[in-house]
Order: structure tokens, then sequence, then C-alpha cells
């Protein structure tokens, strides 16, 4: 198990240092419960604590989760945001529902690993094996869905992944002391909706509604203003202070539209269609689409040691990494935006959704601008696409994407396999694959020094303005070059 330094733990504990919250759980021997190092309880003595780098390693060793400071809904996930990028890719997958669909050797085949060495890296960097993390995942989620949800217990049994409601009662009894009902009428404080700060889309008494948090600072102001200036026209629609989206998994379609909460600790979602078995996906996309669980603070105490940089988190510590809702949709879009301005590529990025994108039910739509759901490789394939107004070159690109995301229905690539396959298509360069790897596939050291939104910022801060030059420097930044991008892009608009 990642090991943890309990002298420091012990001193964050203390100062209820909030930049800890979710690295590590504080576990309290004589009460069997374990609290996040934020826990307005009474500091227990030392010689009465262990400390465990997740909740669900605590779980595990038989501790039930504070119903003072909830663990549940710690922002981020520490196996993610982890230092080895294979548990950070399991974890997501799992989250995604990879072990209630199959198990672990697929799990192993799908990451290019063996299922021994997965199970030993699991258990090295999360302190449970992939099995006690999804035992454990499924309490602590039907817990906030509990408490974060307006769904009704029948729901969240399902959602969860437990096979009946008895069951559910049963293992919810079992690890908390508690039944599932009791602890919702039990919550001294629950948590009102949202008030509605700008016109957009409302929840409507049918729509379910989950809230998520934040990892403390989040600047969702600069995150909407990246996805306003880019919405597609009939996909996206984002306003003051939301997001609201069509989309499709699988046969469920829905809308989502997201709401900032004015304090800055997270988002909540409501969700109009029959999208309920869907709930656990939409929350992991999109908790990846807005960065929601970066440490942003761990982050930003590297990047600020370059007077490069400094300034720029000074103004905005709290910028985050924009995401994707779907690789294809992203991939489609990093190809449409290569050698264009931004509004061209989301000139074209509307043609491509009005003439060949599936119309939204009516009954999803009333109240925004969303009339569309962003086309699937399948229905594009075999089409021509250069009356949108691409060139033939740019047309036989975008139909090669097309075509290598048609050949992934059955499976879901591994990320190297996924970038070295866009890698072969002509017309897809350094550019588009460290853009597509930065927002499409996560990864927190992806910097594409080319960029000449980079180099133009960075000869404006004083830095390199080569290409050869920016990446020798921008080593020190690693592993969180992605970041530093994000920044530099930023100081653009200022």
């Amino acid at each position: 198990m990642k090991q943890l330094d309990e002298d420091i733990c012990y001193k964050a504990l203390l100062a209820r240092d909030r930049r800890f919250d979710g690295r590590f759980f504080t576990a309290v021997l004589t009460t069997g419960i374990f609290c996040r190092p934020i826990c307005p309880a009474i500091t227990p003595k030392r010689e009465n604590v262990r400390f465990f780098p997740t909740a669900e390693a605590a779980m595990a060793h038989g501790f039930r989760p504070c119903l003072r400071c909830r663990p549940e809904v710690t922002p981020g996930h520490p196996a993610a945001a982890g230092i080895h990028a294979t548990v950070r890719r399991a974890v997501q997958l799992i989250e995604d529902g990879a072990l209630d669909r199959g198990s672990i050797e697929d799990l192993a085949a799908r990451l290019g690993i063996g299922s021994r060495h997965l199970r030993r890296l699991f258990k090295e960097h999360t302190g449970v094996t992939p099995r006690e993390h999804v035992r454990a995942r499924r309490l602590l989620r039907a817990r906030q869905l509990i408490a974060d949800s307006n769904l009704s217990m029948c729901e969240i049994a399902a959602v969860a992944g437990f096979r009946s409601l008895r069951r559910f009662n049963a293992a919810m009894k079992t690890a908390y002391g508690h039944a599932p009902t009791a602890f919702r009428r039990g919550l001294r404080s629950p948590r009102p909706a949202s008030v509605p700060a700008s016109p957009g889309p409302a929840v409507g008494r049918e729509d379910l509604v989950l809230r998520l948090g934040a990892r403390p600072p989040f600047d969702a102001t600069y995150l909407l203003s990246f996805f306003r200036e880019r919405a597609i026209p009939g996909l996206e629609q984002v306003g003051p202070d939301w997001y609201c989206r069509g989309f499709r998994l699988g046969d469920a379609v829905g809308l989502m539209h997201c709401r900032f909460t004015r304090d800055g600790r997270g988002v909540e979602i409501g969700l109009r269609g029959a999208v309920c078995e869907k709930l656990l996906e939409i929350s992991g996309r999109v908790r990846r689409l807005f960065d929601l669980d970066s440490d942003i603070a761990a982050i930003n105490a590297l990047l600020a040691d370059d007077p490069l940089l400094l300034p720029l988190i000074e103004k905005r510590p709290g910028l985050r990494v924009p995401g994707c809702w779907d690789r294809f949709e992203l991939a489609v879009r990093a190809v449409l935006g290569q050698q264009v301005s931004v509004a061209a590529a989301r000139t074209l990025a509307g043609r491509l959704v009005m003439r060949h994108g599936e119309p939204l039910p009516a009954a999803l739509i009333a109240d925004c601008a969303v009339t569309h759901l962003f086309p699937t490789a399948d229905s594009l394939m075999n089409l021509d696409l250069q009356p949108i107004g691409l060139t033939g070159r740019r047309a036989r690109t975008l139909s090669g994407v097309v075509a290598l995301f048609a050949a992934f229905r059955a499976h879901d690539p591994v990320d190297a396999s996924l970038l070295a396959d866009l890698a072969a298509i002509s017309g897809i360069g350094p550019w588009t694959l460290h853009y597509f790897a930065l927002r499409g596939l996560g990864e927190p050291d992806a910097f594409p020094a080319a960029d000449l939104g980079l180099l133009k910022a960075s000869a404006r801060g004083g830095g390199p303005d080569k290409a050869g030059l920016l990446e020798e420097h921008s080593q020190r930044w690693r592993p969180w070059r992605a970041y530093a991008a994000q920044y530099l892009w930023s100081s653009l608009g200022d």
C-alpha cells in the first residue's frame, strides 16, 4: 500500500488543512469510524488513529465512514490521481462499470497487462484489491446518492449495483449500522436545490438530480468561458453559470444541464429522459468534462516554482483542464479545428451536427436551444463530408477518424494504441495527438510544444519562443504539463 507519512498526516489533521482533503483518511480505533482530515469532530489521540490513502482501504479494514464529514463525497479520488498511469486508467474503467460487466482478467486485458500484475499494482497504490475497491465504492456511491440525489431507494440500489433492495438494505446496515431510509431521514441539513442565478434550463419535477463536489479551489468561470467559446450550435448551450447538452449512452437519450454552485464547491446536474441506469457513467463523464477531481493545490505547488507560470497561477489558482464528454466527438472537433480559428471550427461542427445529428425529442428541450445529438461514427461512415465546408484533404482525414472509431464499437482501446491508430491516419499530426491526449484521454502530462498559442504566451511571459526550447523548458513541469499549457493558453485572453 502507498506509504503515508503519519506524522505529516496527524499535523494536517490537527490543522484541519483543506489541502490534504482526499489525500488521506483518518480511522479512529476506539470508534471504528474514519474521517476526512477536515472533519469538525474532536481530534482523536495520536495513538488511537490509523491513516489510509483511500476511503476504500479504510472500509476494507472494517471502518465506517463518518456521518459529519461524509468521506464518500470527498472531491477526487486518490487512486485516480495517483502516480501510476495504469492504476489511474484502471480506476476510471472500474468507475465506468468494467468489473460490473466483466472480470478482472478482462480489465487487465484492456490495460495490456496480466491480472496478477494489475492486482499487485492496485494493492500497492490504493491499499485494496480491485474487487475490494468495487465493493467499497458501491457502498460509498450508494450513500452519496441517498444524500445528494432525488432517487428512490429502489433506484439507488439498482444504480449502485445491488441485485435487490433486500441486499442493498442489508449491506448498508452492515456497513453503516443503519438502514438507508433512516440515514436519509437523519440528515441534519439536506442540501437545498440550487436557486437559478441566471436564465437557463431549470430542474423540473420529473428530472433526476445529482450533486458532485469539486476539489477547491475551482475556477468555474474560466471553464464556462472555455466551453462557451467552443459550444457547437444545436448540441450545446452555455450560460453564465451553467452548461447544457444532449447525449446518447447506449439506448438512453437525455438532456443534461449542469449548474455550478455559487460557493465554487461543485455542480448540480439535472437530467431529463430515461437515463437513471446510466447515472454513474454520466457522473464519471461530468467529472472528467470539468476536471472536478484534480488536486490543483498540489499541481500548483510544483508549477509555481517557475517564474513564467507563477503570475498566471496567482491570478487563476483554481484553473482546470477542460475535458470532453465523448472521445469520438473530441477527435472530430480536433480535426475540424486544424489550422482554423475557434469560431470557424465551431461553425463547421455546427453544420455537421445539424446535417447528420439525431434530433432530440421535443419533450427534452422545452426551455433551451439544444436540439440535436452529436452524430455517431456509424452514422457518418461512407458519407461525403466535404459539403460542410472541408477541403478534400481534411474530409479524407475526418473519414479516417470516423472509420477508426466505428471499428471500436465492440471494445474500448488502450490509450496508447488509440493514439498510435490516430497517428497512422493521414493528416493527423503531433498537435492533434497532443490535444486529443490532453482533453480526450485526460493525460496530465500532454504538452503540444509547437502550438502557436503556447509559444506566444510563453514569449509574452519572458519564456522560450521556439518549440524545441519550450519543450526543453517544460520538463520542469512534469508530470503536470497539461495544466501548464492551460495556464499559458489562459493568459492569451487577458
